[in-house]
């Protein structure tokens, strides 16, 4: 059933991807995302590339000193999600992107990350960065096509959660079995895609 309607999803994403007189550099959409362990709340700009399967996002974030710590932390984050198929709904208008998947490195350039570490750990003690993370996560999303104005291209609105983890926690996790739930090592995001 779901093979049947890849054609029909094609012609959805190649309609949406009409860059009449764009230039390749300039973003194709914006995203806005809470939580998902990129920040509190992020927010950047992206490409899609391979028939509007794969995007890759540039975002953000940030976290309030009072659930940082010593310092409101900010953090950037390079984010790609493939999308391999898309379910056409009823209403034209509307499409459901079931699963998607990807990968994120994100940088988070604060002193307080390491300066909150005790001083009784010789240095090297930690082997991880506590500025760089490397990620994965699962996920869907929703979308709705809008009409264009006048004779602009057409736009899309869509909606998304991912459900993620990262190296420090997988690492973790496979070092402490019996202390961690796999509950306790995901990051749940949800957020939305404005493509213009």
């Amino acid at each position: 059933m779901l093979l049947s309607t890849l054609p029909a999803s094609a012609q959805i994403t190649d309609s949406a991807s009409t860059t009449s007189g764009r230039r390749w550099y300039v973003p194709k959409h914006a995203v806005l995302q809470a939580a998902g362990g990129i920040g509190m709340v992020s927010g950047g700009v992206g490409y899609s590339v391979f028939r509007q399967r794969l995007d890759v996002d540039v975002l953000a974030g940030y976290v309030p000193q009072r659930y940082a710590g010593t310092k409101a932390l900010g953090i950037f984050t390079l984010k790609t999600t493939y999308t391999p198929y898309t379910i056409p709904l009823r209403n034209a208008a509307w499409c459901l992107h079931p699963f998607s998947f990807g990968g994120l490195v994100n940088y988070t350039p604060s002193r307080t990350l390491n300066r909150s570490r005790d001083e009784k750990y010789y240095d090297g003690y930690y082997w991880w960065s506590s500025t760089i993370r490397f990620g994965a996560f699962v996920g869907g999303r929703v979308a709705r096509g809008l009409k264009p104005a006048g004779s602009g291209q057409p736009r899309m609105v869509s909606l998304y959660y991912e459900l993620g983890t990262n190296d420090l926690y997988v690492v973790s996790k496979a070092t402490n079995l019996s202390g961690l739930k796999v509950t306790d090592i995901l990051t749940l995001g949800v957020g939305g895609k404005f493509t213009f």
